[in-house]
């Protein structure tokens, strides 16, 4: 289950690793397409913040002894990703320790059966936060959308958020994320009242699963539930579509565990060879 959600996410394609460039530190010595070497320690050389799953690391031994490696520092990996690894190599020390949650759902047939699914507390409170959207602005569907004016709003938006989000989407962030946009299977999702943004999402999406990137929403909107609207919509889509899962990705925010979401541990590895 999880390593197809590594397998079929964004962030393993050279076309995203090519993207972030922009956010590496210019000091450092890119090793591969993935990886950067500092003083014989390697790492994944685009900061964790922005990537969710990594590629399966593999060195040869050879590789390891013609550039003088000494050290790995690898972040964001599953079990079966740590475990494939060590199983080609000996080491001198190896430490794994506990670090990111993803959260994800496996998705049933129907949109029916995934409120069924839902624990009675939650099924309560998602009807009773649609009920309150729906009183406010009426039913709204949601839009997809790869126009660079939609990208812009987005972008506007996000920079209105509250606190360290709201500084997240700088000149290099905002790069970044236009990269993406221009690349196949991401698209913006969002709700529109009265010609205006009031909550959206940058996601990813493959033939199997669909990945929550990114999102963004009218803080001044709050109380009337839009980011819950718009979560529960993209959950619909999902369905309708026949994804097999739909993955909020990184981050242990509570309204992820709301919508029936499931933990995948990720793991820290730290070797010296």
């Amino acid at each position: 289950m999880v390593k197809d959600l590594v397998a079929s996410s964004p962030f393993i394609n050279l076309e995203f690793i090519e993207a972030g460039k922009i956010l590496n530190e210019s000091n450092v010595e890119n090793l591969f397409d993935y990886y950067k070497i500092d003083s014989g320690a390697v790492s994944f050389n685009l900061n964790r913040d922005f990537v969710d799953y990594r590629i399966t690391p593999f060195f040869s031994k050879e590789q390891i002894s013609e550039l003088n490696i000494n050290h790995f520092d690898l972040d964001s990996l599953s079990y079966f990703q740590v475990s494939e690894f060590l199983n080609h190599h000996s080491f001198s020390s190896i430490k794994i320790e506990k670090s990111d949650i993803a959260v994800y759902l496996q998705l049933p047939d129907n949109y029916d059966s995934y409120l069924k699914n839902l624990s009675k507390k939650n099924r309560h409170e998602l009807k009773r936060k649609k009920r309150i959207f729906e009183e406010r602005f009426g039913e709204k569907s949601f839009e997809k959308s790869k126009d660079s004016k939609i990208f812009e709003q987005f972008v506007s938006l996000h920079k209105k958020s509250l606190g360290e989000k709201g500084e997240y989407m700088n000149q290099a962030v905002e790069q970044f994320y236009s990269s993406l946009f221009e690349q196949e299977n991401w698209y913006i999702y969002f709700i529109n009242n009265n010609d205006s943004m009031i909550s959206s999402a940058f996601m990813y999406e493959s033939e199997t699963a669909d990945y929550l990137f990114n999102s963004c929403r009218d803080h001044t909107l709050d109380e009337f539930n839009t980011g819950t609207y718009l979560n529960d919509q993209l959950l619909q889509n999902s369905i309708n579509n026949k994804k097999q899962y739909f993955d909020f990705l990184k981050g242990e925010e509570k309204y992820k565990f709301n919508f029936g979401g499931k933990v995948h541990q990720l793991y820290d590895l730290r070797i010296k060879v």
